[in-house]
């Protein structure tokens, strides 16, 4: 009977020892198969006060950023010239640019994504023209992006869709349409030689 017990313990040993060895085995194939743990997920970013994200350091040059590469394409269809008109025309994708040169002579053209595509035509005027002309580029200490950062500085958010440089009331005055993200347009002139707003509504 001791012997009996004494075989039956062995078996019921080897038995537990065979089971025990395959729960490793059967643990190390489910490990290779467990995908691995996610990644924690970035912080979420609180957005400012008003739910828009700050403007960045060249905020007012965004407003006008387009208005300037279209100036720069048609400054380099004439060389030497000075803008005096830029406005856009349908729906912003072309820039009509007048630039004047040296001798008081304006050029007309179009641009579109910083290219000329028609022009640069010259416009036929008699000396007297010419002479207002260079008088006007000469009163203007502010070129055109000068101009257009007061502008923008006069209607923070604004997109400027027309500039024009003109005389009001005695002083020439760089005249502007100025569209802002709530769909309404202002109008602002800034003195030519200080650079100070002489006018703004809207």
């Amino acid at each position: 009977m001791m012997i009996l017990r004494a075989l039956g313990a062995a078996a019921g040993a080897t038995m537990l020892a065979g089971g025990c060895g395959a729960v490793p085995g059967e643990a190390g194939r489910m490990a290779a198969h467990t995908p691995p743990p996610l990644s924690p997920a970035p912080p979420a970013t609180t957005p400012p006060p008003g739910g828009t994200a700050s403007p960045s350091p060249g905020g007012t040059a965004a407003g006008a950023s387009d208005l300037r590469q279209a100036a720069r394409a048609a400054l380099n269809a004439v060389p030497g010239a000075t803008l005096t008109s830029i406005e856009t025309e349908e729906n912003g994708r072309v820039w009509e640019v007048q630039v004047v040169d040296r001798d008081g002579t304006e050029h007309q053209m179009d641009v579109e994504s910083g290219k000329v595509v028609r022009g640069p035509t010259t416009e036929q005027e008699d000396a007297a023209d010419k002479a207002k002309h260079r008088d006007r580029v000469a009163a203007a200490k502010l070129d055109y992006s000068a101009a257009a950062d007061k502008i923008l500085a006069a209607v923070p958010q604004g997109r400027i869709t027309e500039l024009n440089l003109d005389t009001e009331r005695g002083k020439t005055v760089w005249e502007s349409d100025v569209l802002t993200p709530d769909g309404i347009k202002h109008e602002v002139a800034v003195d030519a030689a200080t650079g100070a707003v002489v006018r703004k509504s809207g």
